[in-house]
């Protein structure tokens, strides 16, 4: 059940990351949630941003059944959306407040895997239970959660890019060239 814990609590650490992510930069996940014809604006997505991290923290730092419910809740939220993203030809999901991060089916995938896990962790221990009962406070569970919230977040972002890349579909952003740039013109 620790694998459980540790994978929902990688999702609620993704979930305040990208909470935080709207908060900062509510533009890209606006324009995307506009593109779908769904009303939104940077206030209301900050708004969306804030309940996110509440909902993160809450999970992480208290748990229980409503938190693993609201988490699940949301990554079911977050496969609708993507798979609307894709079907309507979108550029970004809006997740983590960049422009370029591809929605793509990885990350349907991974969405539903988080919301299952977290609907599975409803019943069991919570985060901060799995840490009481480690060796020195539980630090190898807090560094195995960063490090899958951290490989969920480069799947669900770096990865399509990648792939699309290598695919020839999209050039990696450290190389796109500003279209307003000549390189010929360098005076």
């Amino acid at each position: 059940m620790d694998v459980v814990v540790a994978v929902h609590a990688a999702a609620a650490l993704l979930l305040l990351v990208a909470g935080i992510a709207k908060i900062v930069r509510p533009g890209p996940t606006a324009d995307l949630l506009v593109s779908l014809g769904l009303p939104a604006d940077e206030r209301l997505t900050r708004g969306i941003g804030v309940v996110e991290s509440a909902v993160g923290i809450v999970a992480l730092g208290v748990g229980g059944p409503w938190p693993a419910a609201a988490t699940g809740g949301f990554y079911v939220a977050f496969v609708v959306v993507v798979v609307r993203a894709i079907g309507a030809g979108a550029t970004s999901c809006g997740c983590f407040g960049r422009v370029d991060a591809p929605p793509s089916w990885i990350h349907v995938i991974g969405n539903l895997v988080l919301a299952a896990v977290s609907f599975a962790a409803i019943g069991g221990d919570t985060a901060v239970e799995v840490m009481d009962g480690q060796p020195a406070g539980g630090i190898g569970f807090v560094l195995l959660v960063g490090v899958l919230a951290g490989l969920c977040l480069v799947a669900f972002t770096a990865l399509p890019e990648a792939l699309g890349a290598r695919k020839g579909g999209a050039t990696p952003v450290a190389f796109r060239i500003d279209p307003r740039h000549d390189p010929e013109d360098a005076s």
